[in-house]
């Protein structure tokens, strides 16, 4: 992976972690968001929003 690829995925996990925490979600599981995957994170705020659709 080029170090520009690097530090856009890490840009875009900062960004989905930030929309976690303004959300309430703090960990998942057992794991603090830092420690989870962009497809993890991406996943968790996904069911996150459609969640706040439903109510």
């Amino acid at each position: 992976m080029t170090k520009q690829a690097y530090s856009h995925i890490q840009c875009k996990k900062t960004s989905m972690i930030d929309l976690l925490l303004d959300a309430g979600v703090y960990k998942k599981g057992n794991k603090q968001l830092y420690e989870l995957t962009l497809q993890e994170l991406e996943t968790e705020y996904e069911a996150i929003s459609q969640q706040r659709i439903s109510r």
